[in-house]
């Protein structure tokens, strides 16, 4: 008898230990993770003609990271460059500091700054840092012309940019995208005295342009970043850019 409950009894030790293993495993599995190094991409703004600014918008994302988590003690190396939580998001984001601002700092190839976050998850907390650096951004457009001027070249690295083009006639907006990048829609912003407004054209169209303001596209990467996430329900974001994957350019017409 005692050899029958012996036997039986290692039996289920085995059994046990058989079912334990694997969620032990899955356990050490949902630990968060964030990339160790990543080249976050900056660029070129001008606001108002002969003025020339940078700016930083890019995301660390977190792998496993738990929708109930918290993320405390987030300390950047650089002191032009701060990162905050988005809800919705996997992810922290990066941008300048009010020192940033204060100093006229311009983002400079090649600078760097180690981003440190803790997360607390599961009853659990985890030291978390990437270092990042930061590049010019690469072409969005192959071609970008607006009437018979192709601008691809000049607006390289730039989210915003502008020029003084003719307002006579109807002139035709067509915009190829660069590799890894797609264009989703084109919309022109127009302001006669007080009244302003936009209207969306397909890409290729003629459109006058006399009271327009700018031409504003809104194109996707289709290479994603690593350890992205959809965004969720209670992510914020502008009409016609579901994810953070969604930016624009900004054509200004002077």
């Amino acid at each position: 008898m005692k050899k029958i409950k012996k036997t039986l009894c290692g039996f289920l030790t085995c059994l046990l230990l058989v079912a334990v293993t694997p969620l032990l495993a899955n356990a050490a599995a949902k630990a968060p993770a964030c990339p160790k190094t990543q080249t976050l991409y900056f660029e070129k703004l001008t606001p108002v003609k002969n003025v020339n600014q940078t700016s930083v918008n890019g995301y660390i994302y977190i792998k496993n990271l738990s929708s109930t988590a918290t993320i405390t003690n987030i300390k950047s190396s650089n002191k032009y460059y701060t990162t905050y939580t988005r809800q919705g998001l996997n992810a922290i984001q990066i941008c300048e500091s009010n020192k940033f601002y204060k100093k006229n700092h311009k983002v400079k190839a090649g600078e760097k700054s180690t981003f440190s976050f803790v997360v607390n998850q599961n009853g659990k907390s985890y030291k978390l840092s990437c270092k990042v650096t930061f590049k010019q951004h690469p072409a969005v457009f192959k071609s970008f012309k607006v009437g018979s001027k192709n601008y691809a070249s000049a607006i390289k690295g730039y989210w915003q940019y502008g020029a003084k083009v003719s307002r006579s006639g109807k002139t035709q907006i067509k915009v190829t995208a660069a590799k890894n990048y797609k264009i989703d829609f084109i919309e022109i912003a127009y302001r006669k005295g007080n009244k302003a407004f936009t209207q969306k054209i397909k890409n290729g169209q003629k459109a006058s342009l006399k009271n327009a303001t700018a031409i504003t596209v809104t194109y996707h990467t289709t290479k994603k970043p690593q350890y992205y996430k959809a965004p969720g329900s209670d992510y914020y974001h502008y009409e016609g850019q579901p994810t953070p994957l969604y930016p624009d350019f900004q054509f200004m017409l002077w």
